[in-house]
């Protein structure tokens, strides 16, 4: 697929390049989750290394945009999951595919630029049955943010982009989104699992 190129001038006079935010990431942290995919690296880690149910997962994770062109991603859009099956809670920052077709908020990242950005989302624990000596607890969290390699078709638009109204996608764009989205997946980060305290009604039923 042919890419187009965004120089850093362009990038600039969309205002869209914001001044350094206050959240940092700690390359000394033995616990920060990593990935690179040819050339844009992405570096994450947990605002707390304990998780409990009902309660949400934070992160810091920072861009950086090694390519000659600029990459976009939807910084405002977050969700978690949890996998029982390998005790995993995953943060998915992003958007793989635009919500109700419509565009997402979009941050560009600069060819060269690091830009970092914080998320948080809540996953579906049961916090009764994580109270359970059996219970199967989260162990992990993983991160994966997906992110808009060629962002030339869609500048337009993200520079029109208003957080008061939502601006829809045509055919044509829905479909070229999926052409032009990467996610990239971090490795899993150990935290551990809080349970949470039980209520008056579980220890009256449960003799806690």
């Amino acid at each position: 697929m042919k890419r187009h190129r965004v120089s850093l001038a362009l990038v600039a006079t969309l205002g869209i390049a914001a001044a350094a935010s206050a959240a940092s990431i700690d390359m000394d942290n033995p616990n920060r989750a990593l990935a690179r995919e040819g050339d844009v690296r992405i570096d994450a880690q947990l605002t707390r290394d304990t998780v409990t149910a009902g309660s949400a997962v934070s992160i810091t994770y920072q861009i950086q945009n090694l390519s000659e062109s600029a990459v976009a991603v939807a910084d405002r859009v977050s969700e978690a999951s949890y996998d029982e099956d390998n005790r995993t809670i995953v943060i998915g920052v992003g958007s793989e595919v635009p919500p109700d077709g419509n565009l997402p908020h979009m941050a560009l990242i600069a060819p060269g630029e690091k830009r970092v950005f914080t998320a948080s989302a809540t996953p579906l624990l049961r916090a009764a049955a994580v109270r359970s000596t059996l219970a199967i607890v989260p162990r992990y969290v993983q991160v994966k943010v997906a992110i808009l390699r060629d962002v030339a078709p869609y500048l337009e638009l993200i520079r029109k982009q208003d957080a008061r109204s939502r601006q829809r996608l045509s055919d044509k764009l829905f479909d070229q989104w999926f052409e032009s989205n990467d996610t990239i997946v971090l490795n899993t980060i150990p935290v551990r699992y809080q349970a949470p305290a039980p209520s008056d009604i579980e220890r009256r039923q449960g003799g806690y």
